[in-house]
């Protein structure tokens, strides 16, 4: 049986994991122009981030703010299941992908290639 390898994380009151080829590092402070947090950016909703993950899209380097600590995980392949097309469509982003479960935990899925932050934020750290 296969694994994906993931960076975890809790945000908003759910776990969110997406492949860790996406996260470039972990910082404790913006050290990139461009940033934004989990929820402004899922969710339009403001948070304050202790740590910062390194991603990149078609501008270069940008950082996506989460509220705690994150961790390695290796997801079984067997437990990753997309999205059904009816929750995709109403997704609070493109980037929710699927979701993995790994009993008993529930882990909400992202694709870091559909995450960029839409403007410099106004966040200050």
């Amino acid at each position: 049986m296969g694994h994906v390898t993931c960076v975890c994380f809790f945000a908003s009151g759910s776990r969110w994991a997406m492949e860790a080829r996406h996260v470039r590092r972990i910082d404790s402070a913006v050290t990139q122009p461009r940033y934004t947090t989990l929820e402004q950016l899922l969710f339009s909703q403001p948070s304050h981030s202790s740590r910062w993950l390194t991603l990149h899209d078609a501008q270069g380097a940008w950082q996506l703010g989460i509220t705690g600590d994150s961790e390695i995980i290796h997801l079984p392949s067997t437990a990753i299941h997309p999205l059904p097309p009816l929750l995709a469509a109403r997704a609070p982003h493109p980037a929710l992908c699927g979701v993995a479960l790994d009993e008993p935990t529930f882990t909400l899925l992202l694709n870091g290639e559909r995450l960029s932050p839409l403007q410099a934020s106004t966040y200050q750290p």
